[in-house]
């Protein structure tokens, strides 16, 4: 699959067993369910053709764990000293954070491929990914935000993101009652997947709301503050790895969050330094998928 897609949030992929230790008739239904996550995919290649932005990457074969860095990537990706400094009172406050992201150049697109052209020796794993939710750098399915091709990019699995830009105004004072929030606000995510899909095809075109537009897709420009909402579904994702099964969302912090950050710094390394604060945190809703009463022909 070559390109990271929106909409397969919302395919329900029903896995249940690992293969290791499994009984002959078990392996059969984990094969038979190997071939239908297949014949989705290849459904879905091409649908997505349609409404792909063109800021969207390659999607990746998910890992079941978190990969590690060095020592030396890890001072890499810290905030310049500069910029700890300048907004030490900001982020004395509560809910708040600074964070560099890197843009993504497609070095983790295939989990059982290692690429090692002299950009991807150079890459910082899960540099390009971040999520407000657990305050880290994370995997691009987890992710609430990434950076790529001088765009925002909000389109984690099983979530539902909305990007605004509001200019620049200062984050500092920014509220939830500021120009800009109220859509992000009184949006009503969809638990029914089929109705949530809809919302995620309308907010990939774009949704205007008073003076301003709410895209999972914005331009990067330094200076400049933005506001998000991200609905992270409570649910299960599962995916193959190496013959096993599991869930990709096991073990992340799924909510519905409303955050804002500023565009503090465009370095010459391509990195992107940002300022954040969260403004609202809630329970997010769990997806409802249609049952399936029909059995795979094989």
């Amino acid at each position: 699959m070559k390109k990271l897609f929106y909409c397969v949030i919302f395919i329900n992929i029903a896995f249940s067993e690992s293969v290791f230790g499994q009984t002959a008739t078990q392996q059969q239904e984990i094969e038979r369910s190997i071939r239908e996550h297949k014949i989705q995919q290849r459904k879905f290649e091409k649908f997505k053709e349609a409404i792909q932005p063109k800021a969207i990457s390659a999607e990746r074969a998910a890992l079941p764990f978190k990969t590690k860095r060095t020592r030396e990537q890890n001072r890499r990706l810290l905030p310049s000293r500069a910029d700890l400094e300048k907004y030490d009172s900001f982020l004395r406050q509560p809910r708040t954070g600074v964070v560099k992201i890197f843009p993504d150049i497609d070095c983790e697109n295939n989990a059982n491929v290692l690429r090692a052209d002299e950009q991807c020796l150079k890459w910082i794993p899960n540099s390009a990914f971040y999520s407000f939710r657990e305050a880290e750098h994370t995997n691009e399915f987890l992710s609430d935000l990434r950076v790529k091709d001088e765009f925002f990019v909000s389109d984690g699995i099983l979530s539902q993101g909305i990007l605004v830009s509001l200019g620049n105004i200062s984050l500092e004072n920014l509220t939830l009652n500021n120009d800009g929030m109220k859509f992000l606000i009184e949006f009503a995510p969809e638990t029914d997947s089929k109705d949530a899909l809809k919302q995620t095809k309308q907010i990939i075109r774009g949704v205007r709301s008073d003076k301003f537009e709410y895209r999972k897709t914005l331009p990067i420009v330094e200076n400049a503050t933005y506001a998000m909402r991200v609905v992270a579904y409570r649910g299960k994702f599962f995916r193959v790895f190496r013959g096993a099964l599991f869930d990709v969302l096991a073990g992340d912090d799924r909510a519905d969050l409303v955050v804002a950050f500023r565009v503090v710094r465009k370095s010459d390394d391509g990195s992107i330094t940002l300022i954040w604060k969260e403004l609202q945190r809630k329970e997010a809703p769990k997806i409802i998928f249609p049952k399936r009463d029909k059995k795979l022909k094989n």
